[in-house]
């Protein structure tokens, strides 16, 4: 296997488990990390580098792989 799709995986798999760790509990509060106003700005942002990054290891992964 490719080192390119293993490291878009594990990057999907770390943009995922920082999505599901983002998420507000059955009341509807954020985590604690994620109640301070820089927080909002700055971890959505940092989410979708890993799920892009991840994205465009796995498609450089697989044409290289062909």
């Amino acid at each position: 296997m490719n080192s390119d799709i293993l490291i878009g995986i594990a990057m999907l798999v770390i943009g995922g488990g920082l999505m599901f760790i983002g998420l507000p509990n059955r009341a509807g509060v954020s985590p604690r990390f994620l109640r301070f106003e820089s927080s909002l700005v700055l971890y959505p942002p940092l989410v979708l580098v890993f799920l892009a990054g991840g994205f465009a290891e796995l498609i450089v992964g697989f044409l290289r792989a062909n």
